[in-house]
């Protein structure tokens, strides 16, 4: 079942939290910095314990994603390779924006061969969107059991997401050259 978010949902947060947040607004700002994109999936997996991150960016004028970067049980893979959007679950965080499947996310998307690959149960995907307000990429953590905590990695993407989505504006030349 697709998991809802409540945004008048109050989350009481820890003074554990309180300082990743902070440290998160912080990070935000750093997105000039050459290693910018490998340090937000470190520090996404350092508070989420994911297997798999990803932050890709979407092939115009295919229905693909391009996957920027990808860190697996914390190491960044040197990873360039591009997969249909279409049966997996991007091309729903596209229609619905924030998506968490907390379990059972391979048998909802059988042709997704990542999912199968990594042996994923669990998703959560936040899209990154460009100045005219359309879908320029998605960052996706996946893991093989549910995600703890999903309503600080929910906010935690909110924070980020900003920079990321500048990051791939300044990108998006480049993507189509």
């Amino acid at each position: 079942m697709l998991e809802t978010w409540n945004p008048r949902l109050e989350v009481v947060w820890t003074a554990d939290d309180k300082v990743v947040l902070d440290t998160a607004v912080l990070l935000s700002q750093n997105v000039n910095q050459a290693s910018y994109v490998s340090d937000v999936l470190l520090f996404l997996y350092q508070h989420s314990a994911a297997d798999v991150i990803m932050i890709c960016q979407k092939s115009s004028p295919t229905r693909e994603m391009k996957i920027l970067r990808m860190l697996y049980q914390g190491q960044v893979l040197p990873m360039k390779a591009s997969y249909p959007i279409d049966g997996t679950p991007c091309a729903n965080v596209n229609r619905h924006g924030v998506l968490y499947f907390a379990s059972g996310v391979r048998d909802r998307f059988p042709l997704d061969n990542y999912l199968r690959n990594y042996g994923i149960e669990s998703y959560f995907g936040a899209p990154l969107m460009n100045s005219a307000d359309e879908l320029t990429g998605v960052v996706a953590l996946l893991h093989k059991k549910s995600l703890p905590n999903p309503y600080l990695l929910e906010l935690l993407l909110t924070i980020l997401s900003p920079s990321l989505e500048s990051l791939l504006e300044r990108l998006a030349p480049q993507a189509t050259a």
